[in-house]
């Protein structure tokens, strides 16, 4: 039962988001960004003034927040692939610099010209509503299915206390 419901955990987390492609030049647009509550600002740092109001375009025209919940997916040309939340970005014309979320105290430092693509990850409420759904559908239809193929036990005749003898009350 816990490897079932391991499975339809592991299934809800990691069907509910959707990596949307980002065209490499979208990431110049995150230099200066941090997270206010996580990183000082200090004046005339190149940080920006207001960093939760960067949005990314995809490749499709849409605009997406950064926030310290998006993951940024950087694919190099050698096929590594780096996904990770940062609390801190900067940005020049030769390099992508960045701390993640998870481990601070290491950085990120990759060459723009080895990075192939990159793209964002959020979170799709459709794939989710749908995921969740499915699973629920399962669960009922198999409880019902086992219930079927059990079938009603049959009931037991009220059992006398008294037994065969008769009661003297």
């Amino acid at each position: 039962m816990r490897i079932r419901a391991s499975m339809a955990l592991l299934l809800v987390l990691t069907g509910c988001t959707t990596t949307y492609r980002v065209p490499k030049t979208e990431i110049s647009r995150l230099n200066g960004w941090y997270v206010p509550d996580l990183v000082v600002k200090h004046p005339g740092d190149g940080r920006l003034e207001e960093p939760r109001g960067v949005k990314l375009r995809d490749t499709e025209g849409r605009e997406h927040a950064f926030t310290e919940d998006t993951p940024l997916v950087l694919v190099q040309n050698n096929g590594m692939v780096i996904a990770e939340k940062y609390i801190d970005v900067k940005v020049d014309a030769e390099h992508f610099r960045a701390v993640p979320l998870d481990a601070f105290r290491r950085s990120v430092e990759i060459p723009l010209s080895d990075v192939k693509s990159a793209g964002i990850r959020e979170l799709h409420l459709g794939k989710t509503l749908l995921l969740v759904s499915g699973v629920a559908l399962g669960v009922v239809g198999a409880l019902v299915g086992i219930r079927l193929a059990i079938g009603n036990p049959t009931p037991n005749p009220p059992v006398d206390p008294c037994g065969e003898a008769g009661c003297p009350f």
